[in-house]
Order: C-alpha cells, then structure tokens, then sequence
C-alpha cells in the first residue's frame, strides 16, 4: 500500500533540496566577517557546516577540486594588516565533534553577491576557463594552492569571471591526511583545529575551508561537519600610527 507523504516528510525533502541547492554556489550567507577599518576586537563564527572532510585536500592535485564542498567566508580590509585565522572542528565541553580535519586558503577576491547571480561550476563561463587550464581534465574551479576564477549564469567571457588571488593556506595533520602533493606543510597533528597568520595589503578578501582528509573523497563522503572559525585583524605598525588619532579622536567625543 502506497502511503501519502506526511508534513515533517515534504518539509524535510524541501530542507535537503534547498541546502543541495546553497551547496552548489558559492554563497557567504551568515559567513561575513566584516568591514576592518580599526580597534577592531576578533570575530568569531561559530558552527557552520563543512560538506565532508576531503574538498580542500582535492583542490591541492593537479585536476583541482569542486567548489560547491568548500565554504567560503569573506571580510574587507581597509588598511594593511596582520590576520590571524583559527579554525577548528565544532567542540562541546572541549570535545570536538566529528573527524573534521580542516585545511583553508585564502585569496584576495569576492565572488559575486545578490543581487547578481552566485557563482558555482557548473556553468559555461565556469567550464571554458577550467578547460583552458593546462594539465589534466580539471574536476572543478576550485585550486587550493593557487589563483582561481569562477562564474555564474550570466558570465558569457573571461572578463566575467570572479578572480580569486592566493594569499596563503594552513592545514591541520600531516600527508598521511591530506595527501602527497609535494610543497604542502601541515601542522603536524590531526588534531581538528588549525591556525595561520598573514601580512596582506588593504582589500576584500574570501576565505575557503574544507575537509584535508584526502581518502575520504574515494568514498564520496559528503557528511556534514561543523567548523567555528575565529579572524583576528592587526595593524602593520605604520599603520597602527595612524590609526591611533582617529581611535582616540572618538573616545574623547563619546565622553564629551
């Protein structure tokens, strides 16, 4: 006997529908660190999904790696600055959940935001560059150790193209995780959190975080992870300077 689906049962279809849908483009939903202009205190995100715990491994092979697995976070610098990033697998009472063995880079770049349409690799634009790559048959856009570009549905050239400059990465365990692309250094224990620090110039910039356990990408596993992730801005020194009559410029109103 054929049974009618209940409430909870279409509302749960429509749930997983829609974060397959999110899943495939490249969105910073809840995942906006913010504008840096100083006196800034560091901003945490906390528990936000990672699909599986293997896309930030792939994009570090020669046939890169699909975007849709990553999660991207963005933030705007608006003087040069020291940043800090610490990632780690979601915890409770000091236990991390999870297997998550996080890697992330960072580029300089922001892909495109509402109201245009959001980018992902599945589409003409996106394939035509991926393509033109030199190498293997590339999987998707997506280069963890290198610039990238990417689209969305209206891009018809390159010049469409969101460009994403590599500044850097970190990456928790060692190549018995993430695998034997040579050049790559981990932190040298798989212990679900890993931390970088960078000098970058002032600008918009994106971050990627997926899972490094390179195996589990032959098995296909997509199951979800959760990450909370912690961004700590610091002036250049010349910098700090000159941010310094400004901060107290407004500490010195706010008591008038």
């Amino acid at each position: 006997m054929k049974r009618s689906p209940t409430p909870k049962t279409v509302a749960l279809a429509f749930s997983l529908a829609a974060c397959a849908t999110a899943n495939a483009h490249i969105s910073y939903t809840g995942r906006d660190f913010g504008t840096f202009s100083g006196g800034e205190v560091p901003v945490t995100i906390l528990d936000k999904v990672i699909a599986g715990n293997w896309a930030w491994a792939d994009g570090t092979d020669a046939d890169f790696g699909p975007s849709e697995y990553v999660r991207a976070y963005r933030f705007t610098l608006m003087y040069d600055a020291r940043v800090t990033f610490d990632v780690s697998a979601t915890t409770s009472g000091g236990t991390v959940l999870g297997d998550l063995v996080p890697g992330f880079s960072f580029y300089r770049g922001l892909a495109h935001v509402p109201p245009a349409l959001l980018d992902h690799d599945e589409n003409l634009v996106s394939e035509q560059w991926r393509n033109s790559q030199p190498g293997v048959p590339k999987e998707g856009n997506f280069r963890a150790l290198g610039d990238w570009k990417v689209g969305n549905d209206d891009g018809t050239t390159e010049a469409d193209l969101s460009s994403f400059i590599f500044q850097g990465y970190a990456v928790d365990g060692t190549s018995a995780n993430f695998g034997s692309t040579p050049g790559i250094v981990g932190d040298g224990v798989a212990d679900g959190r890993v931390a970088g620090t960078f000098n970058v110039p002032a600008g918009t910039y994106t971050l990627f975080i997926g899972g490094a356990n390179y195996a589990d990408q032959v098995a296909g596993l997509t199951t979800g992870r959760g990450v909370n992730v912690t961004l700590t801005v610091v002036p250049e020194p010349g910098v700090a300077c000159l941010l310094i009559p400004g901060i107290a410029g407004l500490l010195l109103r706010r008591r008038r």
